[in-house]
């Protein structure tokens, strides 16, 4: 593609690539669940246009975002040892454990209002772990003490 893509030409071509693709229809609503993340994919893209990469809205580079949404997909429809609901529970128990619980509460509120998929991109993450076997047994990545609730106390 020659020319940079307005982001609602963008959004339709994601679209159709999405279907051609032979994803479902229903799933359509994976591309925009993080419009933060669907936003940065476009200004990423357009920053290569504009830094003369001609081809940055090829169908092969937005194909690479596509992917990621794919992956996503497949780990929602595939069962692990900790649903996400589970895993976001416990996360949240963990970080509340200790410390003043009131202004964590606070803290979470915040920081799932600016990006509404933290919990979830790392339960994703876990998800990958486990399927890559990174621990012996891989169902270890999901015991409490290698859940993600150090990154949470970081971010704190």
């Amino acid at each position: 593609m020659q020319f940079k893509m307005s982001y609602e030409e963008y959004k339709e071509r994601i679209i159709e690539l999405f279907l051609e693709r032979e994803n479902n229809e229903e799933d359509i609503w994976y591309l925009t669940e993080n419009l933060k993340n669907f936003n940065r994919w476009y200004e990423v893209f357009s920053e290569d246009f504009d830094s003369g990469e001609l081809n940055a809205f090829s169908d092969e580079n937005l194909i690479s975002y596509i992917e990621t949404i794919e992956d996503d997909i497949r780990m929602d429809n595939t069962e692990y040892p900790m649903s996400y609901e589970q895993f976001k529970s416990r996360v949240i128990e963990l970080f509340l454990e200790t410390g003043d619980r009131e202004d964590k509460i606070k803290f979470l509120n915040e920081l799932l209002e600016e990006d509404p998929c933290y919990i979830k991109n790392s339960y994703r993450d876990t998800c990958s772990d486990y399927e890559r076997k990174v621990i012996d047994p891989p169902e270890k990545v999901f015991e409490d003490y290698l859940l993600p609730v150090r990154d949470l106390e970081m971010l704190y």
